[in-house]
């Protein structure tokens, strides 16, 4: 059996312009955008959470599906893992 991770927030808004995504949980503000592949660089999804008193968290590599960005985005600033599972009979 394995896990497929998924977002719960159904506010994620889509920014037209750069095409990413973000939302707001706890007063953090939450953001997902694409980074496309280039030469040593991996392409998928990266993610960033800005708080209340500025503090920043952000991903470090990405991820090649955009829910397990937004997903990993929302644990990490509202803990709470089983929200975020499904779990996937293989």
């Amino acid at each position: 059996m394995s896990k497929l991770r998924h977002p719960t927030l159904a506010a994620w808004q889509r920014n037209h312009e750069d095409g990413s995504y973000s939302a707001e949980i706890r007063g953090w503000n939450l953001k997902v955008w694409w980074v496309p592949e280039k030469p040593g660089v991996k392409r998928g999804f990266l993610w960033e959470a800005t708080g209340p008193a500025e503090q920043k968290l952000a991903s470090s590599v990405p991820t090649e599906e955009i829910e397990v960005a937004m997903a990993t985005a929302e644990e990490c600033v509202a803990p709470d893992p089983e929200k975020h599972e499904t779990k996937i009979v293989d």
